[in-house]
């Protein structure tokens, strides 16, 4: 018999919320041992088992097995500690160091693994890869990002307090963003200032079309082979593009000519190879019918307001 807050043993008849660990040492026995030889048996009742779900992996983000688990890599216990390894070692398995990619076949071993681990349901490929046709994942990413909306504000409070609401959320968290330096993975503090900038001329009802790092993510674009384009800022419904580049990054040619090497982390290729890729992505774009507008960052710490004026002309704001 069997019931919501116990399983019963199969090897010695007791009755006990879970099968495994202690229990199992009894009989000298492993969960997987006790699987094959009793298939299809529960392993927990069934109150356990949703506990379990609810509760599940909490004690591991507590302080204190965040020390253990930092405690298990500090110092020379870390396996690519200098005691251990070479300089060129070290240098090889960091995915920031230029000999990391000079090994083509590792480096894109990492960006397979990489690529992977950041799909999420705000992303469009996280419903493009189950089997979704491209309008079909669209129309999902649009559901799932519809958590809190101005429309959503005004049917709860009310079209003024609604608006007031959903302005005053969306200023805090903007600001919050920004003030936390919470800028990472190939976009910088500038260009968000310069886009939150552009945002707020936006009417309220055409923000959610608007898609940039900070907001809700980057809008990208995907070509055969697993390759896709990230854009920095892209207007859906005016289908226009604006790419705003860091002068080494993206090697800015009023600065540096077509043979230098000023990329920080990766001096092995130049101005010339950045120039043919950023072409390749603005090309991309326009053959996806999007225009497109490259502004320079230091173009925009000089002359702000200039910039962001060129931006609203060139969305027609």
């Amino acid at each position: 018999m069997l019931e919501d807050d116990y399983v019963i043993c199969k090897i010695c008849g007791e009755k006990v919320k879970r099968i495994y660990g202690a229990h199992l040492k009894k009989h000298n026995m492993t969960s997987k041992e006790f699987k094959n030889k009793y298939p299809g048996e529960l392993l927990t009742s069934i109150i356990d088992k949703k506990n379990t779900s609810k509760n599940s992996g909490l004690h591991m983000k507590t302080e204190k097995y965040k020390k253990i688990f930092s405690n298990k890599i500090l110092g020379e216990k870390n396996p690519n500690h200098k005691s251990k390894t070479t300089e060129q070692e070290r240098k090889e398995r960091s995915p920031f160091s230029i000999e990391f990619h000079k090994d083509k076949k590792k480096l894109l071993k990492f960006k397979e693994r990489a690529l992977k681990n950041r799909k999420h349901t705000t992303r469009l490929d996280y419903y493009i890869d189950d089997n979704l046709t491209l309008e079909e994942s669209k129309s999902m990413l649009k559901d799932r990002q519809t958590t809190f909306t101005l429309n959503k504000c005004i049917t709860k409070y009310g079209k003024k307090e609604g608006i007031k609401v959903y302005t005053e959320r969306q200023k805090k968290w903007q600001k919050s963003l920004l003030d936390n330096g919470n800028l990472k993975c190939g976009y910088s503090k500038v260009s968000q200032e310069l886009f939150y900038s552009i945002l707020n001329n936006y009417d309220i009802d055409n923000r959610e079309n608007i898609y940039f790092a900070t907001k809700n993510q980057e809008y990208f674009i995907s070509l055969k082979g697993g390759i896709f384009y990230q854009y920095d800022f892209t207007d859906i419904n005016k289908k226009k593009i604006i790419e705003c580049n860091g002068d080494k990054y993206h090697t800015n040619p009023k600065i540096f000519e077509n043979t230098d090497n000023p990329h920080p982390f990766r001096k092995e290729i130049t101005s010339q190879e950045i120039w043919d890729k950023d072409n390749e992505k603005l090309k991309t774009a326009n053959d996806n019918g999007f225009e497109t507008l490259t502004i320079w960052d230091s173009d925009y710490k000089k002359d702000k307001e200039k910039i962001i004026k060129r931006c609203l002309a060139f969305l027609e704001i």
